[in-house]
């Protein structure tokens, strides 16, 4: 019988874990904050950026939102420097995607190591590739998280990595590259899905088409990680036909309701190990 990965109970639990830690924290004087960085008046930015403050300050972690409504990447990287130097600061982030007009990679770039609590940073992810200690991108560490709290161990198997986003398949392969598997990776819109998804063992897909991975793609008992964002009007949908694939799966995440909830649990959660660690 398939495994319904549940995101929304999951992250539910890990909530109050991290509630636990931030009241152990502020008994011994450290209040964790955590500096979110909007750029700009993107209303899908400024919903999710609220969103977040919103689920830190539920947890018990201090935010400060920085809203530059009109920025240089000069400017923005100057506001960047100020909170790595600032001590009482543990975790910095910039809700991406930034606009245009400035330089997404040098203001991410710019964030400290130590505070990159939504792993995003090239230095962060060169730490990913060389197997170091750092934080990892929410969607990573959020699937990770899924597979340890459902006893599914990752080692040992033929992982499929579908889409190379920046944020997801890209440092995702670059984990999986340090543990015993093996990695298929590959870009949304490879022609060669099909005959790649037919050996994963476990698959990790975000290529953003629905309905991408039907029944006849899958072998059985295959593990399904769907990143998927697929809108029609009010609903979503993944990149896996769910009905027909899950009878086939030994575990499943739905969408929604997988891997999504637990992108900001996986912040704060970051936020609050950079506290412990300062």
């Amino acid at each position: 019988m398939v495994v319904i990965l549940d995101g929304k109970e999951t992250s539910a639990k890990i909530v109050e874990e991290v509630k636990s830690e931030v009241d152990k924290l502020k008994a011994k004087g450290v209040n964790p904050i955590l500096a979110l960085i909007l750029i700009g008046a993107d209303p899908g930015s400024t919903r999710y950026v609220n969103l977040k403050v919103k689920r830190a300050e539920e947890a018990g972690i201090t935010t400060q939102l920085h809203h530059l409504e009109t920025a240089t990447t000069e400017q923005a990287v100057s506001l960047i420097k100020k909170l790595n130097a600032d001590p009482k600061i543990h975790g910095v982030m910039v809700q991406l995607p930034a606009p245009k007009e400035v330089n997404e990679g040098e203001i991410v770039e710019a964030i400290a190591p130590e505070k990159d609590v939504d792993g995003l940073s090239p230095v962060t992810f060169g730490k990913i590739v060389l197997g170091e200690k750092s934080f990892l991108p929410a969607g990573v560490e959020a699937i990770m998280e899924l597979l340890k709290r459902y006893n599914i161990d990752p080692e040992g198997k033929h992982w499929v990595v579908a889409g190379l986003t920046s944020w997801l398949g890209k440092p995702m392969a670059a984990l999986l590259l340090n543990k015993k598997v093996e990695v298929t990776a590959f870009a949304a819109g490879d022609l060669r899905l099909p005959e790649f998804v037919k050996q994963a063992d476990v698959l990790c897909i975000e290529v953003y088409k629905k309905g991408a991975v039907t029944a006849d793609m899958v072998k059985k008992g295959v593990v399904i990680i769907d990143n998927g964002n697929n809108y029609e009007g009010k609903k979503v949908f993944g990149d896996v036909e769910f009905e027909g694939v899950s009878p086939l799966a030994s575990a499943i995440t739905p969408v929604p309701g997988g891997v999504g909830p637990l992108l900001i649990t996986m912040l704060l959660r970051n936020t609050v190990k950079a506290a412990l660690a300062s």
